[in-house]
């Protein structure tokens, strides 16, 4: 991977939309890191040493995740994101496709992508999407782990449909160290149903949130884009739109 240049400089940041979820263009990344570390250190308390894993698998410090984004891409992404939600907001159907580099440029400069800023930088190719990633480990409840950070790269494809996310994990590289993919693919299923329990949960505790993807049809990752498409009102009543559109199916999935 080639060493990011510094990012420009940023504009003055847009206002928050009222409506919408900031998470809407990401898929719930941040949800899907926490899930997938606290499996693998639950399950890598069985097969390794805890303070052996913990040591070799996170940091004591973040990393730098910096991207590189133009004015260009970030118009573009915000007149994307604008376009989803305001469908949502209607119940109308619309079909909206984000470039790796627009849904960068969302991380850089987006306001409602504040958190994710410095986090989190994203590429899309052949139906994966691969997280460069830094994030902090504190909503996993175990000793020593809190305060500390996990610091990779994760690869998955990933497809929403009918209100639950399917993952399949490729890869997971944590401070320079690689977890197999016979590991990866055994837990597969786990993963998959510890993710959509948060994920539900969370929706409940966030009625912006929730109203949001009540709305969304589908979400995945395809060829190099990650496409959203929400429902319309007609579609939610009678089922129509599902039986003359069907579903996207990612070939890495």
């Amino acid at each position: 991977m080639e060493t990011p240049a510094q990012p420009a400089a940023l504009p003055p940041q847009v206002p928050k939309s009222k409506g919408g979820c900031a998470c809407c263009a990401m898929g719930c990344t941040t949800m899907f890191v926490v899930a997938l570390v606290g499996l693998a250190m639950i399950v890598g308390v069985c097969v390794w040493g805890f303070g052996k894993l913990v040591n070799e698998y996170t940091a004591t410090e973040p990393i730098a995740i910096q991207t590189t984004t133009s004015e260009a891409e970030f118009t573009a992404a915000n007149a994307k994101l604008d376009s989803v939600r305001a469908a949502a907001q209607d119940k109308k159907s619309v079909t909206v496709e984000f470039t790796a580099a627009e849904i960068n440029a969302l991380i850089a400069r987006h306001p409602d992508f504040a958190d994710m800023r410095g986090k989190f930088r994203v590429a899309l190719a052949n139906s994966i999407m691969t997280l460069d990633l830094s994030v902090p480990l504190r909503e996993i409840h175990l000793p020593r782990i809190r305060d500390r950070w996990l610091n990779g790269t994760a690869r998955f494809g990933m497809i929403y449909h009918e209100g639950n996310f399917s993952f399949s994990l490729r890869s997971l590289t944590a401070s320079g160290h690689d977890l197999s993919m016979s590991f990866l693919q055994s837990f597969s299923a786990a993963f998959n149903e510890r993710f959509n329990e948060g994920f539900n949960k969370s929706r409940s505790e966030n009625e912006r949130s929730n109203d949001f993807w009540e709305n969304v049809k589908t979400l995945a990752v395809i060829d190099d884009k990650l496409v959203l498409t929400t429902m319309s009102e007609a579609a939610e009543d009678t089922g129509a739109e599902d039986e003359a559109e069907p579903s996207p199916t990612p070939a890495a999935l």
